[in-house]
């Protein structure tokens, strides 16, 4: 079954939304999809900004961003910008 392709943008509005939405993660800043990229499974990944002194999300943001890519990069490949 082929993925739908999204863009850069439109991945990063729907991982930062589901983060938003899960209210863990209120340190995170932005979020950056990478890609391509030969992860195996997706061609794409995400890099994160954070409002913390040392620019890196909670363990508790991170965990919840894990699960939320994960999920979206068996949907979703990146598409050519």
């Amino acid at each position: 079954m082929a993925k739908e392709p999204k863009t850069r943008k439109e991945l990063e509005a729907i991982v930062m939304h589901e983060a938003r939405a899960s209210g863990k993660c209120g340190d995170l800043q932005s979020i950056i999809v990478l890609g391509p990229v030969d992860l195996g499974h997706s061609n794409w990944d995400i890099g994160t900004t954070s409002t913390h002194p040392t620019n890196l999300v909670s363990s508790a943001c991170r965990l919840e961003l894990n699960m939320i890519v994960g999920r979206l990069q068996a949907q979703y490949d990146l598409s050519d910008d």
